[in-house]
């Protein structure tokens, strides 16, 4: 399966649209999505740093694995900061 950059970017985007509508309406708390996007950077760069030691093939795709959840983490935690400033009351 071919999962190109702009496709995480709009993966990350679409989860940032569905939680910001989700705060909007009351459903989740403030800042649950910094919480989930924070959380996701966390893991993938975790994920990346175990990469480097484990090294070979299993590292190689332990390699993609964290570096595709980092931009969609980064992606969405962006997309959410901005529909915060665009979206906010008064």
């Amino acid at each position: 399966m071919f999962i190109d950059v702009m496709s995480l970017v709009v993966i990350g985007a679409g989860a940032a649209c569905v939680l910001q509508a989700l705060q909007r309406y009351g459903r989740i708390p403030s800042f649950y999505n910094v919480k989930l996007f924070f959380g996701v950077i966390l893991l993938s760069s975790l994920c990346w740093i175990i990469s480097l030691a484990v090294g070979g093939w299993g590292g190689l795709s332990l390699t993609a694995i964290g570096l595709n959840g980092l931009v969609a983490g980064v992606s969405g935690l962006v997309c959410s900061f901005l529909l915060n400033i665009l979206l906010r009351d008064g």
